[in-house]
């Protein structure tokens, strides 16, 4: 009926007896629960929650409110924070200190928000339940009681230190630790570091996102690390050692005479430890051959040389390359 103008318009006209049955129609023609106009239904409706808007009613049908609880002991809010740290400190682990602003409990009041122990009284009008229950035509409800505003509790004098709020806003330095093996979006949690639940509750948790500064040299696939290794043709050619850099020092890797660009080399356990406890990954050294930007004329004459002393066996993939070429082009004619 609302989302339709015409139905509106007749319900708003004649009540909610256009749309029922005959014994419905009887029943609201003598008075028994009927609404005289759609502004009669809504306002009895909004009347049934204390005059509160449209969130508040939501909340009262969903049980809203945020993460924190009332003054009744509920759960104090989480939070989240964010900590970069290093491409080391992930791999190997580290302790970082954060400052957070925190509500904690009033030590005065233990964060009951009294004075004394016998300022606390029950609320007379919801009994202690903290919550009242209303019937209005055929609307059945509750809602929190406006009196104690859910608490169920009256504070006759308020503790002068955080106001009969039970708890206080307080600057705290947190250590965090780190477990090596972190990864990029890794959160961790810390239980009982959020803030201080209203009423004595119990506190929220405190949630660390980890984020990983990219290293210069090394690159993260999992639990291994890549590491692109730039080497001469000519060493590529003749072979030759080299000393490559790792998480814990150096490592001396042999390349064979004929090594091609792309070639892997893994190293075992020089990789990140697995955050789980599951071993290590290992360090991958990729071969990339770089071809000289620029050479001298004595450099020139004898690649020159060098070029003329080259026989196809010498280049597998270009020649196996080159004779799929001549095939394509045979079948093409």
């Amino acid at each position: 009926v609302l989302g339709d103008a015409e139905k509106r318009r007749r319900y708003d006209q004649f009540g909610p007896e256009m749309y029922a049955g005959a014994g419905a129609r009887a029943h609201a023609a003598n008075g028994n629960g009927g609404f005289a106009s759609m502004d009669d239904a809504l306002r009895t409706f909004m009347g049934a929650f204390g005059g509160m808007g449209i969130d508040s009613i939501f909340e009262s049908f969903f049980g809203g409110g945020g993460e924190s609880g009332g003054r009744g002991g509920g759960q104090g809010t989480s939070k989240r924070i964010t900590i970069e740290i290093s491409f080391i400190e992930a791999a190997r682990g580290v302790e970082k200190e954060v400052s957070l602003s925190n509500f904690v409990n009033c030590s005065s009041c233990s964060g009951s928000g009294a004075a004394r122990p016998d300022a606390i009284k029950r609320c007379a009008q919801c009994g202690g339940s903290g919550q009242v229950y209303q019937s209005r035509g055929f609307f059945s409800m509750s809602a929190a009681c406006p009196t104690c505003q859910g608490a169920g509790q009256i504070i006759s004098d308020a503790c002068r230190i955080c106001r009969g709020q039970g708890r206080i806003k307080e600057k705290q330095k947190i250590k965090v630790k780190i477990p090596p093996g972190v990864d990029n979006d890794t959160r961790l949690r810390m239980a009982g570091h959020g803030d201080a639940g209203d009423g004595g509750g119990p506190p929220g948790d405190l949630y660390i996102d980890i984020r990983i500064a990219p290293h210069e040299i090394f690159e993260r696939q999992g639990d291994d690390i890549l590491f692109e290794l730039p080497i001469s043709f000519v060493d590529a050619t003749l072979g030759c050692k080299k000393e490559i850099p790792t998480l814990h020092g150096t490592y001396r890797i042999a390349i064979p005479e004929g090594t091609q660009t792309g070639k892997v080399f893994r190293i075992r356990g020089e990789g990140f430890p697995n955050v789980h406890g599951q071993g290590r990954g290992d360090l991958l050294v990729e071969i990339v051959i770089e071809t000289p930007t620029s050479i001298t004329e004595k450099q020139r004459a004898l690649l020159q040389q060098f070029s003329e002393t080259e026989e196809a066996k010498n280049f597998p993939r270009k020649k196996s390359v080159m004779d799929k070429i001549k095939s394509i082009f045979g079948e093409a004619s």
